[in-house]
């Protein structure tokens, strides 16, 4: 009986890449798939969550050499914002105690119990109010990882606790927020009948309110204007994540000096790059190409894990609202995406120097994926609602919102890494004070 509790609970639903490729079988044999169909998802799934594995564990690895550098020569402590990274440092930390393998289960049980709330809060939406079935699978595995990580890091429970209140909470949040975007976005995209899922959502609402009394929609949308066509060179996420990075890694050079990036190349096993401008390329470009290696182990484990969620919830619910990637929104305004960029980079900016300027004890480097991703959704947003004007500043404010509450959640979760997503540095990281302030009442010791 032992060994098969093992079998059962360590070696196969202890595994991420098993657990998902069953969760994805399932799903598809739900929809009424073949057998081969179903088969061939499980196994793209498995293997994506191994190819995301290999990605995050490198630019891990290759990033918190830079943050060692920076704290040997400053004694500040170096923080990455980055989604993918910070669900599996919290993994990480999970492991450390409570086993190898043990935090992505629990995470990816907390997806699955959140995403049976969020239909049960549907199917009962005359007394709930929401409507909206969040199937955005890669948002809906990092925001349920790392809801995990929070519950169980400041109230050190077992895995079924643990996992109730991590879905609990995450359920409530992903179906009331993407609920209240039906309406703004079936007014961007003409009525496409879907809306937004992700990690902006608050501040998606905020444009979607307060835009109008910063600008006027029809006389300054940025839609009807002509922009430079040397900004199009940011819409490719690539190059903009490489460029990113290497201002990233310049200013770290330029802060740390040459005897630590001198050390960095013995770390590197670079010692060939004389160069610091070559040396300097080649790191940025290798970190951009972990985060390509891992982006397309999500989206071969995710594109199949939303097709068959797809497929349950609709089969379950028909009528429900589809809460999809807010990338589903960039080419019904393209030249906001660009504008979103812009602003966000000069809030963010602006929220670094303010940390300079406190004195705070952390160095954060900006991570491409919630500067584009929520600046660019926001900007959409606000401009349908103000024009350019409201995006630009709407935009700007949540660049600084995103550095300073990422550098709070920073501080309290001992990660060194964060979201920085927008509700990642407001209602998350109120979340996170909110367990922790009862973990100090109830006298726990913090985890991890």
């Amino acid at each position: 009986m032992e060994y098969i509790l093992n079998l059962l609970l360590e070696q196969i639903f202890g595994q991420s890449f098993i657990l998902m490729g069953i969760v994805v079988f399932i799903g598809y044999k739900a929809m009424g798939q073949n057998f081969s169909k179903s088969f061939i998802g499980s196994v793209k799934a498995g293997i994506g969550i191994l190819i995301m594995g290999m990605g995050s564990g490198a630019l891990i690895a290759n990033f918190n050499k830079l943050l060692d550098a920076m704290t040997s020569a400053t004694g500040m402590n170096g923080a990455g914002l980055n989604t993918y990274p910070t669900m599996t440092a919290g993994f990480e930390a999970m492991d450390k105690i409570l086993g190898t393998g043990t935090g992505a289960s629990w995470g990816i049980y907390t997806l699955l119990v959140a995403f049976l709330l969020n239909l049960t809060f549907v199917a009962l939406q005359k007394y709930t109010k929401i409507r909206a079935v969040f199937l955005t699978g890669n948002i809906m595995l990092q925001q349920s990882a790392v809801a995990t990580f929070i519950v169980w890091r400041f109230l050190d429970l077992g895995m079924i606790p643990t996992v109730l209140i991590a879905a609990s909470v995450t359920a409530v949040y992903q179906g009331i927020m993407s609920t209240l975007l039906i309406k703004p976005t079936d007014e961007i995209t003409g009525g496409a009948g879907f809306t937004i899922a992700h990690q902006q959502m608050l501040f998606n609402y905020i444009a979607y309110k307060v835009a109008p009394k910063l600008g006027d929609p029809e006389k300054d949308d940025i839609e009807t204007k002509k922009l430079p066509d040397s900004v199009n060179i940011l819409q490719d996420s690539v190059i903009a994540t490489a460029l990113i990075m290497a201002i990233s890694v310049a200013a770290i050079f330029l802060i740390i000096g040459g005897e630590e990036i001198d050390q960095l190349r013995v770390g590197f096993g670079q010692t060939v790059l004389h160069n610091d401008f070559i040396f300097l390329l080649w790191v940025s470009l290798t970190l951009t190409a972990n985060i390509v290696v891992l982006l397309s182990g999500v989206r071969m484990f995710v594109g199949e894990l939303m097709l068959s969620f797809q497929g349950i919830s609709q089969k379950l619910l028909p009528g429900a609202v589809a809460g999809v990637d807010c990338s589903a929104i960039f080419a019904f305004a393209p030249k906001s995406v660009v504008l979103g960029l812009i602003g966000g980079t000069v809030g963010q900016l602006t929220g670094i120097l303010l940390l300079f300027l406190f004195n705070a004890p952390i160095f954060i480097v900006p991570g491409f994926i919630p500067l584009f991703f929520d600046n660019a959704t926001i900007s959409i947003f606000a401009n349908k609602f103000g024009g350019y004007k409201a995006a630009l500043i709407i935009t700007i404010i949540n660049g600084v919102i995103q550095i300073l509450g990422s550098a709070a959640a920073i501080a309290m979760t001992d990660l060194a890494w964060w979201f920085g997503s927008s509700d990642w540095a407001t209602i998350w990281t109120t979340i996170v004070f909110i367990f922790q302030s009862i973990g100090q009442l109830l006298g726990i010791p913090v985890a991890g």
